[in-house]
């Protein structure tokens, strides 16, 4: 009994157990900077990506054309030098909604399902807390035909 009174003011271990708890928030810090890093890395690769697509479907507008289809290539390069996957990507088919005409908007449309590092993490008690499994990128970029 004398031993528990002798420790009673004792502090030795106490930084161990403050620097314990403050390794779990800084962990949890640096996960949320890396994830919100990879997210917008991917959503600056998206709006290149629709760009690029917008710029050559606007030079060649028209359906006819046998230059028309290698708008969803030039999307699918420029989101391929943004590292993304390609799995994930997807390139809609330009929308020319006033006709092919010069000066007429043609828009392209990039969609991206991204799944980052938290992705697959799921605490016992908490679960997700609300994060979503996948970050769905979506950008539409309208060019003037040439």
């Amino acid at each position: 009994m004398a031993r528990v009174r002798d420790r009673i003011g004792d502090d030795r271990g106490s930084a161990l157990v403050e620097a314990s708890f403050a390794a779990v928030f800084l962990t949890a810090l640096v996960v949320v900077v890396f994830e919100f890093g990879m997210v917008f890395s991917s959503y600056v690769a998206v709006i290149n990506s629709s760009r690029a697509g917008a710029s050559y479907a606007s030079m060649y507008p028209d359906p006819a054309s046998s230059e028309y289809d290698r708008y969803a290539d030039i999307a699918r390069n420029e989101a391929r030098a943004g590292r993304l996957t390609m799995e994930r990507l997807e390139v809609l088919p330009p929308e020319t909604p006033e006709g092919t005409d010069a000066g007429d908007p043609v828009r392209v449309t990039v969609v991206y399902r991204l799944r980052t590092f938290s992705s697959s993490i799921s605490l016992p008690i908490f679960g997700r807390m609300g994060l979503p499994d996948t970050y769905t990128i979506r950008w539409a970029t309208t060019a003037p035909i040439r």
